[in-house]
């Protein structure tokens, strides 16, 4: 049985708490039932009493309720010795984050029919509907609705379903449906550059390089170095693809920081600005670093450009018998007389590669025997 209060002993009804705290009476009746806030004291007319103790316990509560943690979670917290607050915080954090999410996709639905109400309620139903379409399991259906998506349907909505999107097919549809949208969508895109997934960035490097803003070119050249080499290849095809001096100057800083595969993807791309990446590369053959010229060799030899058959011609005595090599391989797809004299030099070579290849290349350009 509860005690009853001495006389002496400052108490609260439980009235008087509902109206200083501003909780209900019914909310405290059902702290008392749950045994998480217990009166220490009843009045002669059974009425709840709550003394100092008591209130201290109720803030104690109302903290840990305002941090989200369940009422049972919070028994706990303040009875059970064992209880693990670590366990509990982590698990609502889990919550906190799953719920985040949730609000940010009713955002962006929100702002998208909010984008699309300002044409009429038709509008907004053709929006929900082709969204409807677009989340549909059968990825042909996916793939019409996205052939058939106006340039009025919101880009945020198509670029995160894009990002969602299982199908190549019908991301590579969705990809050219946003790319129809111009450069209204490159902020949306470089959102995803940072993206923990790799296959995000990947999917938006492929994006950019459809929309084809020179505003992205910055952006772009940060993922040359990103952790995933499939990332870094597709960043240099779309800087290929952007065009500018800015592009140029990123991929030809990037020669010699990367493995072979992103090298070769560096090297088609400055093949696309044709005689734009000449002076830059021929400048690159300077470099104290081998790998940098060498690489820079190999992009030249893409190229083609008859006008870097001189300095080309003077890698063939570069101390590093790979740039030798490499500067022997591009002079043989240039046409000339630099060209040719080079690469009769080059067959007197003391190095047993070099000499091979010029005497194969001066056979070929005589037109005997087999072409390679």
């Amino acid at each position: 049985m509860t005690p009853r209060p001495p006389p002496e002993q400052a108490w609260l009804r439980v009235g008087e708490v509902a109206r200083r705290t501003g909780l209900t009476v019914r909310t405290l009746h059902h702290y008392d039932q749950l045994g998480l806030l217990v009166p220490s004291g009843r009045s002669d007319g059974d009425y709840r009493l709550y003394d100092a103790g008591d209130l201290r316990r109720l803030l104690a509560v109302q903290h840990l309720k305002s941090l989200g943690l369940s009422l049972d979670d919070i028994a706990a917290a303040l009875d059970d010795p064992t209880f693990d607050a670590r366990d509990a915080v982590e698990r609502h954090i889990a919550l906190v984050e799953e719920r985040l999410g949730q609000e940010r996709e009713l955002l962006a639905r929100l702002r998208a029919l909010r984008e699309a109400s300002e044409a009429g309620w038709e509008e907004v139903l053709d929006v929900i509907a082709l969204t409807e379409r677009l989340r549909h399991p059968d990825a042909a259906v996916r793939v019409r609705a996205a052939l058939d998506a106006p340039t009025t349907t919101p880009l945020a909505t198509l670029v995160d379903l894009l990002m969602a999107e299982p199908d190549a097919s019908v991301r590579e549809t969705l990809t050219w449906t946003i790319a129809r949208h111009g450069e209204r969508a490159t902020p949306l895109l470089l959102r995803h550059l940072s993206s923990r997934d790799a296959r995000a960035r990947l999917t938006a490097l492929h994006t950019l390089s459809k929309v084809g803003d020179a505003d992205a070119t910055a952006a772009v050249a940060e993922r040359l170095s990103d952790a995933a080499g499939a990332v870094a290849q597709k960043a240099a095809f779309t800087l290929g693809q952007l065009g500018g001096e800015a592009a140029l100057g990123a991929l030809v800083a990037a020669l010699g920081t990367g493995d072979a595969a992103l090298m070769d993807a560096v090297a088609t791309a400055l093949a696309r600005f044709g005689a734009a990446a000449s002076a830059p590369l021929v400048a690159a053959l300077a470099s104290p670093d081998a790998a940098v010229r060498g690489n820079a060799l190999d992009a030249l030899a893409l190229l083609g450009d008859p006008a870097t058959a001189a300095p080309i011609a003077g890698a063939l005595a570069d101390p590093h018998p790979a740039v030798r090599f490499a500067a022997l391989f591009a002079l043989g797809g240039l046409p000339g007389e630099v060209a040719r004299d080079a690469i009769a030099g080059a067959a007197d070579s003391d190095d047993a590669r070099v000499r091979t290849l010029a005497t194969r290349l001066l056979t070929d350009r005589a037109g005997v025997g087999p072409r390679g």
